[in-house]
């Protein structure tokens, strides 16, 4: 199978521009041979602590992954919270319930911000007491999801190709370097401008 197409901030280092450490430079050429294409893992829910069904990580081409996040989106309850961050925040905020239309129109014009941005991460939750969904686009760029449906979960993965594949493995399991999107394109917000626009969008007291 293909590499995955990673967002064009995101790359493994070279050797000259890590410390020269055994373990940092073993990791990296451990990168070569890793099994980062696309592709999802899956597992169960064993301990029922929460009230979801399962866990998954997906890998998914990045000039597709702003479309598989308005897919999962069409099919979660209607009132939805957001969520977003900034790759350092060990804590993202979270905004009050919305509606989950609302939330995409705020969030359209921001798709490249939001899909290439490796200081971002972001995604969408609902939750009751019996019930937890939520789909969450890490830094580097790849899809955690925890479901209650996986019929209707693995119909979405099959729409867009995806099999699973156990031995699946992700870009930050290694040495990474996060590029400012700026670098990239010139015409995209800055990350600590975006951040605040959703402060003030999505959490601000009224």
């Amino acid at each position: 199978m293909r590499e995955l197409q990673l967002a064009p901030t995101i790359r493994t280092p070279r050797p000259d521009e890590v410390p020269q450490h055994k373990d940092i430079l073993e990791n990296i050429k451990r990168r070569q041979t890793a099994n980062i294409v696309q592709g999802y893992t899956l597992k169960p829910n064993t301990s029922h602590g929460e009230p979801f069904a399962f866990f998954c990580e997906i890998n998914i081409d990045n000039v597709n992954l702003w479309h598989l996040f308005q897919v999962f989106l069409l099919q979660f309850p209607d009132e939805v919270y957001f969520i977003y961050g900034h790759k350092d925040d060990e804590t993202p905020n979270c905004s009050p319930y919305k509606d989950k239309f609302e939330i995409l129109n705020t969030l359209f014009p921001y798709e490249i911000e939001l899909t290439q941005d490796g200081l971002l991460k972001f995604g969408i939750a609902f939750q009751t007491d019996d019930y937890f969904e939520e789909f969450f686009v890490v830094p580097a760029k790849y899809v955690q999801y925890w479901g209650v449906n996986p019929e209707s979960f693995k119909k979405i993965m099959q729409a867009f190709s995806l099999d699973q594949i156990d031995d699946l493995n992700f870009i930050d399991e290694y040495p990474l370097v996060t590029e400012p999107l700026q670098r990239h394109n010139a015409n995209t917000t800055p990350t600590d401008n975006l951040l605040k626009y959703f402060d003030n969008t999505f959490c601000s007291k009224t």
